[in-house]
């Protein structure tokens, strides 16, 4: 009776074994998704913005989008190029831009110059430039 219990122990430990075995190989199927899956993300969340890439193969060569040959998409670098000098326009300051306006002199002038505190007669003072005033007048139709 016990080499029937050994028998019977056996076949179902041997089950068990294949059961585990099996269970072992999906979880492993499983977690190469998962993995796979993260990279993925990780790459969408941390990885480049742009749409450059660079593909290199395992030797250092990179790949090229055009069938081109790679003599002629490389410039060699002893060739050197002279780009012609020129000058440029001078800058314009605030001061240039304020000569070409039109200035309208409007003066404020007092009907009755007396001071409404002490009751004394006002004197005239001058005239001073407080501060440059860009006032925009929209185009009239004719």
């Amino acid at each position: 009776m016990s080499e029937l219990n050994n028998a019977q122990n056996y076949t179902s430990l041997a089950e068990e074994n294949a059961a585990l075995r099996n269970e072992n190989s999906m979880l492993k199927e499983e977690l190469a998704y998962i993995n796979q899956r993260l990279e993925w993300l990780n790459k969408q969340i941390f990885g480049r913005k742009s749409e450059q890439t660079s593909v290199i193969m395992e030797d250092g060569t990179q790949l090229s989008m055009f069938a081109e040959s790679a003599e002629r998409s490389a410039p060699s670098s002893e060739e050197t190029i002279t780009v012609p000098e020129h000058k440029r326009k001078k800058k314009r300051t605030h001061e240039d831009w304020m000569e070409s306006l039109t200035v309208k002199i409007e003066p404020h002038e007092e009907k009755h110059p007396v001071c409404d505190k002490c009751g004394s007669e006002m004197e005239y003072i001058g005239s001073e430039k407080a501060y440059d005033e860009l006032v925009y007048v929209p185009a009239e139709y004719f």
